[in-house]
């Protein structure tokens, strides 16, 4: 069991723990995936959705930076300003398997949103 399954969580770290226990199953070894969870946590591996972080480029940055910088002493007093709220339509719930530090996953600027 032990090998097997913790080559197949580093074939791919989105695995289910009930995906494990049937594939455990079909090779003639009944496990709850309850056990095999508590199996991933004993060697390390924890278990979370992705953080989301913004796929802004370095370069991308150093501009809005420069931009900022350039219209620091505009007369923002005839400006408006509102507040948004959006709500995201399609999230990714998926969890993944990791042993060091939590995965990061790059989301794109024009996710399905409504704006409201």
């Amino acid at each position: 069991m032990g090998r097997n399954l913790l080559r197949d969580v580093r074939k791919d770290t989105s695995v289910s723990t009930r995906t494990l226990t049937k594939k455990l199953c079909k090779n003639g070894l009944e496990v709850s995936h309850m056990t095999i969870s508590r199996y991933l946590a004993n060697y390390g591996y924890k278990k979370a959705i992705l953080r989301a972080t913004s796929m802004l480029t370095a370069a991308y940055k150093q501009k809005r930076v420069e931009w900022a910088q350039n219209h620091l002493n505009d007369d923002w007093s005839l400006t408006l300003f509102s507040d948004e709220t959006a709500f995201q339509l399609f999230r990714n719930t998926v969890q993944c398997w990791y042993k060091k530090e939590r995965p990061i996953r790059p989301m794109p600027k024009d996710r399905t949103k409504i704006f409201a």
